[in-house]
């Protein structure tokens, strides 16, 4: 559990660094499993013509980069969030990888402990998450190298990637480092107290990326930013207002993190669309979801609603966004 004096950093900062969470044997499952979805992910891509060559007998790292910069759209197979758009979708690319490695990880002990300390007992896991698996940016071309995920991070808050109806949502980012994230490999960087007036900065919409929204550089020029360099296992906690980014990663390694949310449970999680869980609960233990196979069909059952077109609303919401494309500040 986070100390006093921890809380108090993060509701006066609106971010706090927690190092060593997680040690080699709570990250090893994740290595695991995400080298077998790397090779089926390449396997079936081969099949489909769309990859030349396996790259077998790689260290994943290496084996990543070589597929991404072949077939970018191998970050499909390895993100744990289904994709967002609002237009028809293509079951071959409507994906999230729900292995129970990472349904363990979700859950596990120690994060959630990090996590009570900030919203309390009652835990629901949003399902704004991503997997943001990045090669040395040097490598990578056309347009997955503005895609979050896989090149850069714009400067944004995380409520501006929810519906209106999270507004009062105690929403907690948890951003969880799988490798080391030094400033060469882009960490996180931050706005101390971007957080205090609660309210929305102006974004504009995606370029690159539909879902991309950002905030322009006008606006940023001239305030503190701080870098939040982190170690393999550490945590990173963001508030919703926080104003953030990520640096480029110009190294020669893989910088790999899970983004991942949270929030009391009961409450909306702005992204209906996709599901959200009860990972920890102190007054109604039998209301948490333990099954990663329970895990997994929510998403799917996600996934075949998108599919088939049987959604009651969108996905994600760009019409607030929208309505910034002509404003000069967003040129």
């Amino acid at each position: 559990m986070l100390t006093t004096d921890q809380v108090g950093f993060f509701e006066r900062e609106g971010y706090l660094v927690v190092p060593d969470v997680l040690d080699t044997d709570d990250l090893a499952p994740i290595w695991t499993e995400y080298d077998e979805a790397l090779d089926a992910a390449a396997r079936d891509l081969h099949h489909r013509g769309l990859l030349d060559e396996l790259h077998e007998g790689l260290p994943f790292d290496e084996r990543y980069s070589a597929i991404v910069a072949e077939c970018p759209d191998v970050y499909r197979y390895l993100g744990i969030s289904l994709p967002l758009s609002n237009g028809p979708a293509d079951a071959d690319n409507c994906r999230a990888h729900t292995g129970p490695a990472l349904f363990g990880l979700l859950r596990h002990p120690k994060v959630l402990d990090v996590v009570e300390s900030i919203i309390g007992p009652e835990i629901m896991c949003n399902p704004v998450q991503q997997a943001r698996i990045k090669p040395p940016l040097r490598t990578l071309t056309g347009s997955v190298a503005g895609y979050s995920n896989v090149g850069s991070t714009t400067w944004h808050q995380d409520f501006g990637a929810v519906m209106d109806e999270a507004l009062e949502t105690d929403l907690l980012t948890v951003w969880i480092a799988i490798t080391d994230a030094t400033l060469d490999m882009g960490c996180l960087v931050v706005i101390p107290r971007s957080h205090e007036p609660e309210e929305l900065t102006l974004h504009c919409p995606g370029v690159k990326v539909e879902g991309e929204n950002y905030i322009p550089s006008a606006l940023l020029d001239g305030r503190p930013m701080v870098p939040l360099p982190a170690a393999a296992g550490s945590i990173v906690l963001l508030s919703k207002w926080t104003e953030h980014g990520a640096l480029d990663n110009v190294s020669d390694r893989l910088r790999w993190s899970f983004d991942l949310r949270y929030q009391p449970t009961g409450q909306p999680t702005g992204r209906p669309a996709f599901p959200g869980w009860v990972a920890r609960s102190r007054v109604n233990p039998e209301s948490e979801v333990r099954d990663p196979e329970v895990y997994a069909q929510l998403w799917e059952d996600a996934r075949r609603r998108i599919v088939d077109g049987a959604l009651d609303g969108p996905v994600f919401e760009q019409a607030r966004w929208a309505a910034n494309a002509g404003n000069p500040i967003c040129a």
